[in-house]
């Protein structure tokens, strides 16, 4: 019998000034997800315009401005529910769309609990009432095109799946002058983030052919526009061209994840929310450390021989994690987390729970080397000191 599988990606549309596509929408009721601290007022208001008129309106329903909550998604909730929207339209980062995503499922589906919600594929269809169009400010998270939203469970304070083709947003609008003011902080952090998909989705387990190809595409395409991304005047012709460039390559990397799944970094990433650090960040610190204990691989020599080295399998992969501690020095990202300030004492104290939560998740049962609770611990002490 043959072995094959379905590919469920979102409805793109490409190029800069692609947000006048907004004017084809032909929503009546269309709820705004956003957070205003990175949409100019002038900008949203020019988008509500284009939305409003001839029996159209449009509403902010949530303004989002930290990483959501279960707590954060319900307080919303009932604005949405009346309000009664035909479209959701998110325009964000990562957090903004990942909440935008949660909001859907439960306008749609209001006697669904969060349990049921964190039940992988549990989700039911969506669509009926209204449609998602999630427009990315951000060139990390992939959410745009990805079936899982990252939700931290208010009562746990641990992070939690959505997971469902369901939640893949109806539409996604990647219009790169909508990160032209993107901080350079955010552009290096967002971009690691994406080049952590994009690796770490490539070696899985489970990742299917296409899935490899899209996100070696992707990983190629980072590791040589992020530090234009970061560094160049994002005015200027080359800055430009790394925004556009890496733009497009975090939502390559997102589609890749849709048949795949992330691996040790994002394992062990809750590192950021105990610690209080952004999860961008984090990841970069991560991932030179996680490939190295995971090497070898030969996806890893792939991607160090589209990088253009050369060698042994070995020397390979040790090119591609000497490659990533200068991409993470040029953007000045700290080689370990004692370096990021964090605090040995009170990492100690986290070690135990930290390793029992990376041994749980999928990231690391399908990545290239599955942790037990002793080797997670001796990797999260080679990232506190390494």
């Amino acid at each position: 019998m043959a072995d094959y599988s379905f590919y469920f990606n979102t409805k793109f549309v490409c190029g800069r000034g692609s947000l006048v596509y907004l004017d084809e929408l032909g929503s009546l009721r269309t709820a705004l997800v956003v957070d205003s601290r990175a949409l100019a007022a002038d900008r949203l208001d020019a988008i509500k315009k284009r939305l409003t008129g001839s029996g159209r309106v449009c509403e902010v329903v949530a303004d989002v401005k930290s990483e959501p909550s279960t707590d954060d998604v319900q307080q919303v909730l009932e604005h949405v529910q009346e309000f009664k929207p035909d479209c959701i339209l998110a325009i964000g980062g990562g957090s903004v769309l990942d909440t935008a995503k949660a909001l859907w499922v439960f306008y749609e589906h209001p006697d669904t609990t969060w349990e049921q919600a964190f039940t992988p594929f549990a989700v039911h269809a969506l669509g009926k009432a209204a449609k998602l169009v999630a427009v990315p400010t951000t060139s990390g998270t992939g959410s745009e095109t990805t079936c899982v939203a990252v939700i931290t469970d208010s009562m746990t304070g641990l992070k939690k799946l959505i997971m469902s083709d369901e939640i893949v947003p109806t539409m996604a609008i990647l219009d790169a002058d909508m990160v032209s003011s993107m901080p350079a902080k955010v552009a290096a952090f967002s971009g690691l983030d994406a080049l952590s998909h994009a690796i770490e989705v490539a070696a899985c387990s489970i990742s299917s052919d296409l899935a490899v190809s899209v996100a070696l595409g992707a990983a190629v395409d980072i590791l040589e526009y992020l530090p234009v991304s970061v560094k160049a005047d994002p005015e200027s012709a080359e800055g430009r061209e790394a925004r556009e460039i890496m733009h497009s390559a975090a939502s390559m990397a997102g589609m890749a994840m849709n048949k795949s799944c992330t691996g040790l970094t994002h394992a062990i990433d809750q590192i950021g929310p105990i610690f209080g650090y952004p999860h961008g960040l984090v990841c970069g610190l991560l991932l030179p450390h996680t490939i190295a204990y995971s090497a070898p691989h030969p996806i890893y020599v792939r991607l160090a021989r589209r990088a253009g080295f050369t060698g042994s399998d070995k020397d390979m992969c040790d090119h591609l994690v000497q490659r990533l501690r200068d991409l993470n020095a040029e953007l000045g990202i700290p080689r370990n987390l004692k370096e990021l300030g964090v605090d040995r004492e009170e990492f100690a104290q986290h070690v135990d729970r930290l390793a029992k939560i990376g041994v749980s998740t999928a990231a690391s049962k399908f990545s290239p080397a599955p942790l037990d609770e002793v080797k997670a611990k001796a990797l999260l002490w080679q990232v506190y000191e390494g």
